[in-house]
């Protein structure tokens, strides 16, 4: 396992069930959906994908990945006679519960499946996959793959090529190798010595105790599409991406709060640094600490530079495990992260529909999703989108609101900049 996995694996020794390490997808179908073409085509997809084959067993009290897991039964549930104004909270219930049900991590599988029968031509399809064995690319990898094999099932054509799917094995062994290594040359201790004053924990306004669940709110930044596009504009002339502008927006935003010189930001990265890995399916990711020491009357141009730079700082040390960098700062508060409160994420999974066939498919906006962090800024890689995440039992929902809105003018600000493009 890597050291990511390792962790995840320990959380949940620790909180059986209740670690919220589960990554959940929920697709409307709209049009007539060949239900036995789709239970196929997941059959397909673990075929496909050696992480959907994963369970977790203990050897000699280490825990190791076994490729032999079961395939899980694809549930039904009808609420065809169900009228329509209480269908919507059914549906979300039921998302609820197949989202939280716990896995047996050595027993497996580490994933399931639910369709939802809405009308005769809606349906909403639920999938829930343990982070042990799926990221936030893999949605995408996934949503490929099960729409190209319940294509070619329903229209009774050649399946789709099979790529290599030992693939993923090699690069979990060949991750652990380049871990080690990264461990051993003491590059966990350069990253704790830029990290100085770390652990760093943001004291925001309206940010109450520890709460007892971390289920998560989203709130979304009052952006318009016309400021968003001329935003990425700022973003390409400065040499960055919206990912690293929207990182020194936010530490910015941050710094000017908080009155202080720097901000450490957890951000999850995902390692796929070569071709082969970019069809992989299963947890490919680390985590690496972004260190922003903005200037409180920064001006635009100034915060995309130093987002752009914290950023392409941080991704040096991702060979380096999250984990043995909290290791190398010394003794640490007991926290769900021992570094920083506050994170940001490039979140890639699809976003638009898609038509296969006689039906469309559209990914459904996250839910139940449980955050290890305070506040996480959630930017999407396509599409006109960013969200604060936050748990919902310890904030003040108005504060919340009133840094998306701050935020939202900081990109603003930066977007009007910048001259339109001719």
């Amino acid at each position: 396992m890597t050291a990511t996995q390792q962790g995840i694996w320990l959380a949940e020794q620790l909180s059986p069930g209740v670690s919220g390490y589960h990554d959940t997808a929920v697709l409307r179908i709209d049009g007539p959906l060949d239900t036995e073409a789709l239970r196929l085509a997941l059959g397909d997809a673990r075929a496909v994908h050696e992480a959907m084959r994963c369970r977790v067993v203990e050897a000699d009290g280490e825990p190791r990945q076994s490729f032999d897991a079961p395939t899980p039964e694809l549930a039904h549930t009808d609420l065809g006679a169900v009228d329509a104004q209480t269908r919507a909270a059914r549906i979300e219930r039921l998302t609820a519960l197949t989202a939280t049900e716990p896995f047996d991590l050595e027993a497996g599988p580490l994933w399931r499946a639910r369709l939802i029968r809405v009308e005769s031509d809606e349906h909403v399809l639920v999938l829930v996959f343990h982070h042990l064995i799926s990221d936030g690319w893999s949605h995408g990898v996934l949503l490929r793959t099960l729409l190209s094999h319940y294509a070619a099932r329903a229209q009774n054509t050649a399946l789709p090529p099979t790529p290599d799917t030992t693939a993923y094995r090699r690069w979990l062994l060949s991750r652990a190798t380049q871990e080690q290594a990264a461990v051993d040359s003491g590059r966990a201790r350069e990253v704790a010595t830029l990290l100085a004053e770390a652990p760093y924990r943001a004291a925001l306004p309206g940010l109450k105790g520890p709460p007892n669940d971390r289920l998560a709110a989203a709130v979304e930044l009052p952006v318009t599409d016309v400021t968003w596009a001329s935003f990425d504009r700022a973003c390409r002339r400065a040499g960055a991406t919206r990912h690293m502008g929207l990182t020194g927006l936010f530490g910015h935003l941050l710094s000017r709060t908080l009155r202080s010189e720097r901000t450490v930001l957890a951000s999850p990265v995902a390692i796929r640094d070569d071709p082969g890995s970019a069809h992989l399916m299963g947890c490919l990711i680390n985590v690496v600490p972004i260190v922003l020491v903005p200037r409180p009357t920064a001006d635009p141009a100034a915060a995309l530079a130093a987002g752009r730079e914290a950023v392409l700082t941080a991704l040096r040390y991702a060979d380096v495990p999250y984990r043995d960098v909290a290791r190398a700062l010394g003794p640490l508060t007991a926290s769900d992260d021992p570094v920083t409160n506050v994170g940001v994420e490039e979140f890639n999974a699809p976003q638009e529909p898609v038509r296969v066939g006689d039906v469309v498919v559209k990914p459904m906006p996250r839910g139940h999703v449980r955050l290890r962090h305070d506040l996480t800024l959630s930017v999407a890689r396509s599409g006109a989108s960013a969200q604060l995440l936050h748990p919902v039992q310890n904030w003040n929902v108005k504060e919340i609101q009133s840094l998306a809105q701050n935020l939202a003018e900081l990109i603003s600000d930066t977007a009007a900049s910048v001259t339109p493009e001719r």
